[in-house]
């Protein structure tokens, strides 16, 4: 693979050379941001970014582009109010105001993605940031819209999979990027085309890369005794690198619609796959194993009883033991692939209703760990639908309203030697409406949810079934044009997850094993994790205060939120080991998440061809039990400023980013050091044939600190990447 980055690396510099030669005499107008009143989508009343009492952060255009990466995580790290669960270089999860997993909801163009990424913090994400439009996050409590999941808050992965309207032309996107610390080759494309009334969409990826380069040790030194000679080895090995990091993944996606002076109705079909590895897998439980006679025999019994598996788990092995022999690694990977179907229309009716949305997916998704010797050891399967339909109703004088109805099956499956949660079905079917009045300068927004969910194993002792409820008040106050005040109440219930509840779970008893030995160690979070079958549905009362400037020399806004949490559920390490594996169980206690956010940009100097804007930022996250200390992986306080300048078709931006120290930890947890991150980047746009060339060049932690992320659970073993050049080429059309 090396040869073939270098190649790669080689066409995408003689091209942007040729393509900077060509157009190096016509320069463009100042490349000036533009202001574009955006309309929120995931927003209910599809309100603008200004009247919406949502705090919400939006990314798209080029801003979109720029921060694209591998995970979702990982692109959206930079938002305020939002931070990376990184576990390794393949999986980077979104956190929102300290919560993530099952308490955000990751949605692929309004409907859940539905993979098994809120399962375990080792699994990815199946969007594709790179292949997005747009990506929006609400920050705080979406549960009237999205429900159970979004808790926490909601991030919207939105492209034009589902063609809403026919292009008058064709345009397309390429593009090919490339990033030095791991030897990462990106390559993407994006093609919309429309005839008559009928409208068509293309888009595909493709990344690949080596184990990731670091400054220091991956290995935390401040975690070693140095008096046990295994424990220094491995300390000295990790030096310089983040083994069984490397990557592969690709994605492609075809949809088309049928579009009426009425609406719209279109289908899209995709596949993604990826693989990546674990660097803190735990080889403990299965390097020692020399794979005796019974447990080949069970081994056996397993490949007879699912032999639906059989040629894919072949094809698994025979994949991975080519990459691991490629780059010389040995430890768990994940392969992971789902199929995806989706279904979308809009209708405009005459009537009281004068608007119809419906969405309705698919989804196919595995994935499996395989093992160092290139055995499967788990496989993991989800398969379900989701559906979604709205009705938005005519203005009755100062009231609008949308009333909708959401409902998803879907099945999650383990099977393999660490399968340690049993075959678990999920019913959901919830009804919402939200509704605006405008008084005045005042718009108020109230609104209710009721859900019910259902766990079902098959009629076993731990069937569940419960019944949420939801609702928010919300006022946006006009102070004048270009300055509004809001506050907002929200409570929202969220019942159990299938992990939560069932994790080392005898679906049979419903109680966990009366021998320890008989618990199955979950491998890549290296513990023996419970669940608690009797775990009550939690309970959040959020407030939010905040300020929005969206007009004027400056512009930016600050929020301050208080969310009291009954009955947070959360992993609690209880210091107990078997076979030196660790013991965590689900634990509930009342929590409390408080803090703010706040940005603000200005700008400080501008002309016909030049324009230079400052941006300053923070965000800060205090997350404490009660009466058992702090909430665990709560990112620190950060703050920070951006200054950006562009003029003719040059765009510079350099960004500083101090992250403190995080020493308000919980049991079992260790502190994190502050650090420094400084990422620089420049751009140049030409005009070509038609299209524009971009040539981009981004320089990530310049500083090359030792980066530890204080919300990874690989956080001693997997820091951050190193200093790192990425270099890029895109041209649209």
């Amino acid at each position: 693979m090396h040869h073939s980055i270098y190649r790669a690396k080689a066409r995408v510099l003689s091209v942007a050379v040729a393509a900077i030669c060509a157009q190096q005499a016509s320069a463009q107008e100042a490349h000036t941001p533009e202001v574009i009143d955006e309309i929120i989508v995931t927003s209910s009343l599809q309100q603008t970014r200004a009247e919406t009492a949502l705090p919400v952060n939006v990314l798209t255009g080029e801003e979109l582009r720029e921060k694209a990466a591998s995970t979702l995580g990982e692109t959206l790290k930079e938002l305020v109010g939002v931070n990376s669960a990184s576990f390794g270089t393949g999986v980077g999860l979104p956190i929102i105001r300290g919560q993530s997993g099952n308490r955000v909801q990751v949605l692929q163009g309004g409907v859940s993605n539905m993979d098994a990424s809120a399962i375990s913090p080792d699994h990815a994400n199946s969007v594709e940031a790179v292949l997005a439009e747009r990506i929006e996050v609400v920050r705080g409590p979406a549960t009237l819209l999205y429900g159970n999941g979004a808790i926490g808050g909601v991030v919207n992965v939105i492209d034009n999979r589902v063609p809403s309207r026919v292009p008058e032309a064709v345009t397309g996107l390429v593009e090919t990027r490339h990033a030095s610390v791991s030897d990462q080759q990106t390559s993407v494309f994006k093609l919309d085309a429309g005839a008559g009334q009928f409208a068509f969409h293309l888009d595909g990826t493709y990344r690949e890369s080596n184990n990731t380069e670091i400054n220091g040790f991956a290995v935390n030194p401040h975690t070693v005794d140095i008096d046990d000679e295994e424990a220094l080895e491995q300390l000295l090995d990790s030096k310089g690198r983040i083994d069984n990091s490397s990557t592969r993944a690709n994605a492609i996606t075809a949809g088309f619609s049928w579009v009426t002076d009425s609406g719209y109705i279109g289908f899209s079909v995709s596949q993604s796959e990826s693989n990546y590895g674990l660097p803190a897998a735990a080889h403990a439980h299965h390097e020692d194993e020399d794979h005796d006679d019974d447990h080949e025999d069970e081994h056996d019994e397993h490949d007879e009883d699912h032999d639906e598996h059989e040629d894919d788990d072949h094809d698994h092995e025979e994949d991975d033991h080519d990459h691991d022999e490629e780059h010389g690694e040995g430890g768990i990977r994940i392969k992971m692939k789902q199929d995806r179907y989706d279904f979308e229309g809009q209708y405009q009716l005459d009537g009281f209703f004068t608007q119809v949305d419906g969405k309705f997916s698919v989804v196919d998704y595995q994935h499996a760990e395989i093992e160092g010797n290139g055995e499967v050891g788990t496989v993991y399967s989800n398969e379900g639908s989701e559906g979604r339909f709205t009705l938005q109703h005519r203005p009755i004088g100062a009231v609008e309203g949308v009333t909708g109805i959401q409902f998803g099956n879907k099945t999650f499956s383990a099977i393999g030697e660490e399968a340690y949660i049993a075959e678990t079905d999920t019913r959901t079917v919830g009804i919402f409406s939200v509704h605006s009045i405008d008084i005045g300068d005042v718009t108020y927004e109230l609104g209710a949810r009721a859900e019910h969910q259902h766990l079902d194993q098959s009629g076993s002792a731990c069937d569940d079934s419960t019944n949420s409820y939801s609702g928010s008040a919300s006022a946006l106050w006009r102070m004048n044009e270009d300055t509004n005040f809001m506050v907002a109440f929200a409570h929202s219930q969220r019942a159990a997850s299938v992990e939560e509840k069932y994790s080392n779970i005898s679906n049979v008893t419903c109680m966990e094993p009366g021998d320890p030995e008989d618990l199955i160690a979950h491998a890549a979070t290296q513990r023996l994790e419970i669940g608690n079958p009797n775990a009550d549905k939690e309970q959040s009362s959020n407030i939010e205060i905040g300020i929005r400037r969206h007009m004027g020399a400056v512009t930016g806004d600050v929020n301050f939120f208080y969310n009291d949490i009954e009955d947070y559920l959360y992993m609690r390490d209880t210091g107990v080991y078997v076979d030196d594996v660790q013991i965590a169980r689900m634990t509930q206690g009342d929590a409390v998440f408080k803090g703010v956010e706040a940005e603000f940009s200005m700008p400080i100097s501008q002309s016909d061809h030049h324009f230079t804007e400052l941006s300053v930022f923070t965000d800060y996250v205090r997350a404490t039990l009660d009466g058992n200390g702090n909430v665990p992986r709560i990112p620190p306080l950060r703050y920070g400023a951006q200054i950006a300048h562009s003029h003719s078709n040059w765009l510079y931006k350099l960004r500083v980013t101090q992250v403190d120290e995080q020493s308000k930890v919980a049991v079992n947890e260790l502190p994190s050091d502050a650090y420094t991150q400084v990422n620089a980047s420049v751009d140049y746009h030409a005009d070509w044939q038609g299209g524009e060339f971009t040539l981009f060049a981004k320089a990530n932690n310049l500083l090359d600190e030792s980066i530890r992320n204080h919300a990874s659970v690989l956080k001693d073993v997997a820091p951050e990447a190193g200093r790192s050049l990425l270099l890029g080429l895109r041209f649209e059309f």
